[in-house]
Parts: structure tokens; C-alpha cells; sequence
């Protein structure tokens, strides 16, 4: 009886190693499949990043040619156009109308507002953050002195950064058949301010073109056969739609802060499409800045990739050990960073420890 109960308990120790040994080699195969997704998307953030870049030096002849607002009013009209069916199809759900147009109302300053609303930024992100402000204000300076148009740019910089941090909250909660309709909203929300700003800006500078006295089927034929068709397409349908798509897409696994940096890389690529379409050159000044947006980038790209993320690593000891609660991110708020509440109340023996 002693020999069959002590087979017993042999065979049960036997199935049980064998089941953590399963176990164990799931939740690897799991991290392996879950970091090669997070490169995928890392390599579309870095795709887009090139796409949104040549879009400078083509923004920058079409207005050596007509009024920009102009331009940008059907720019994002182009935009728009391919996701109306899916604004319409979506029309009764209230969160993604939401959603979308609060990300089109918030259209690199995200570590920053990411650091302060609670997330965890590692330190060699802050030094990757750092080398890049640095380097992007160096680049920047190379060229004309400073202007109104820098202020501009600063403020861009800012509410593009509230809009990468909304952009991950909001696609880490919003089913992915949503995207299409939550991005629709997001560029209607554009296209609309586009117009208003033209409209105020034609109205106060007495545009006659505003006129609609003035309109007549020869002016509209003429302004249709002049108008820059081919850069409006480029710009609104590829380097906007289709990057605001791979965007959203890449963001549910990609942190706001990551992609932010990455996107940090888009003056030194406009610079370059500049330099080669436009024939622009830089001063000493302004490789030295690229270099240094170039390696705060990959600073962040590699040491990130070669160590996880503290929340990752947080949730898989909560999983595998009980021994924590993992609060999940679809509250309402900023953060989108997981909080670790211990559950053991066995502390005084902790602290005994």
C-alpha cells in the first residue's frame, strides 16, 4: 500500500513539473510573439515617420504657388472623403464619435506630459527625449533665424503631443473594426477647422475668390485645371489617411512615449527630402542636431527593445504569482499605464524579512 501511494504521489509530481514546464514555455513563446509584434508596429510608426516627412518639402512649393489654407482645407477634404461611409455606418455609436472627434480637436513633449499624468518613463528614455529636443532645436536653427513660425511649430509640438497620448488610451480600448469610423471623425473634426480657418482668414483679408458674387463656371474650371491635384492626393490620401491608420494600429502596442521619439526623427527626414528635391543645404550646426535627434532615437529603439517594459514585467509576475492586482487602463483619464496594488497582507513578515 506504501509503494502504491508513494507511485502515486511520484506520478502526480511527475504531471505537475510537467504542466509548469508547459506553462513556462507558453508564457515565453507568448513574450516572444507579443515583442515581435511591438518591432512590426515600431516599424510602421518608423514608415509613417518617412511619409510625414516628405510632406514638407512638398507643402513648402505648393505654397510658392497658391494659398496654403486654401491647399489645406482640400487637403484634409481629400482625406475625409474615403471615410465618410464609415462615419455614417458607425453614426449611432456614441464613444467612437467621441473619441474621434477629441483626436481631431488634439492635433517632443510627450515623455514629459507622460511622466507627469503617472506613467513610468525610463531613464534612457528621458536621455533619448533630451538628445532629441536638443538636436531638433540645433536643426532648426541652422536655417532661417527665429520667427513666428517656430512658435508655431512649439505649439504643434504640444498638442501633438496630447494627441499621441489620447491616440493610446483611446485605440487600447476602442475594438479595431472602430478604427476606420473613429479615424473618419477624427479627420472630419480637421477638414471642418480647415475650412473655418480659411473662411475667417478669406473674410477678414476681403479675398474676393470668398466672394460668391464672384463665382461663376469659368473661375471654378480655371481654378480646377491650376488647382495642385497630384501633392493635395499625396499629402491628404497617403501621408495623412494611411498614416493616421498605421498609427492607431500601431499604438495599441506601442507606447505614446516610443513613438513620440521615433516621430522626433521627422525634421532630420524632411531635411533630407529637402536636401536631395529641393536642393537645400545645411549648415555644421545642423548635422550635429541630426545626429542628435538620430541617436536619442535609437537610443530609445534599442535599449527599449533589449529590456522590457516594467509594466510588462508587472503584469506577468501578477499572473504568474496572485500576488498583485493589475488595474487596467480603460479608466477614464490620461494615463494609460498600469498601477500594481499589492493584495498580500502579510506585510509586517515582509518587512520582517
Amino acid at each position: 500500500g506504501n509503494e502504491s501511494s508513494g507511485r502515486e504521489g511520484a506520478e502526480l509530481v511527475a504531471v505537475g513539473a510537467r504542466e509548469e514546464i508547459a506553462a513556462v514555455g507558453t508564457s515565453e513563446h507568448s513574450g516572444r510573439t507579443s515583442e515581435g509584434k511591438e518591432m512590426q508596429q515600431i516599424i510602421g510608426v518608423m514608415c509613417c515617420t518617412h511619409c510625414t516627412a516628405s510632406n514638407i518639402p512638398v507643402v513648402k512649393e505648393v505654397e510658392a504657388i497658391m494659398d496654403p489654407a486654401a491647399f489645406t482645407v482640400m487637403r484634409f477634404a481629400l482625406t475625409a472623403i474615403p471615410f465618410i461611409p464609415f462615419v455614417i455606418r458607425a453614426r449611432g455609436d456614441v464613444e467612437t464619435r467621441n473619441a474621434g472627434i477629441e483626436l481631431g480637436i488634439w492635433v517632443i513633449v510627450v515623455p514629459v506630459l507622460d511622466g507627469i499624468l503617472g506613467a513610468i518613463v525610463p531613464a534612457h528614455t528621458w536621455f533619448g527625449a533630451f538628445m532629441s529636443i536638443i538636436g531638433v532645436g540645433m536643426l532648426e536653427s541652422s536655417g532661417s533665424p527665429p520667427c513666428v513660425g517656430d512658435l508655431l511649430n512649439f505649439l504643434s509640438a504640444v498638442f501633438f503631443g496630447v494627441h499621441m497620448l489620447r491616440t493610446e488610451h483611446i485605440s487600447r480600448k476602442t475594438d479595431k473594426e472602430n478604427f476606420l469610423p473613429l479615424l473618419g471623425y477624427e479627420v472630419c473634426v480637421v477638414a471642418l477647422s480647415s475650412t473655418m480657418w480659411y473662411s475667417v482668414g478669406a473674410w477678414l483679408g476681403g479675398i474676393e475668390e470668398c466672394n460668391p458674387s464672384s463665382w461663376t463656371w469659368a473661375t471654378f474650371w480655371d481654378w480646377m485645371m491650376v488647382f495642385p491635384w497630384i501633392p493635395a492626393l499625396y499629402t491628404g490620401i497617403f501621408s495623412t489617411g494611411l498614416c493616421l491608420w498605421v498609427e492607431m494600429t500601431a499604438m495599441c502596442d506601442v507606447s505614446a512615449t516610443e513613438a513620440a521619439i521615433i516621430y522626433g526623427l521627422e525634421p532630420v527626414w524632411g531635411a533630407g527630402f529637402a536636401w536631395f528635391l529641393l536642393g537645400e543645404r545645411w549648415a555644421t550646426f545642423g548635422w550635429i542636431g541630426a545626429g542628435l535627434v538620430l541617436g536619442g532615437s535609437l537610443t530609445v529603439q534599442i535599449l527599449g527593445a533589449s529590456s522590457p517594459t516594467l509594466s510588462n514585467k508587472d503584469e506577468g509576475s501578477g499572473k504568474k504569482g496572485g500576488d498583485h492586482l493589475l488595474v487596467s487602463d480603460k479608466s477614464n483619464g490620461f494615463s494609460t499605464s498600469p498601477v500594481v496594488v499589492s493584495s498580500r497582507k502579510d506585510v509586517p513578515d515582509i518587512l520582517k524579512k
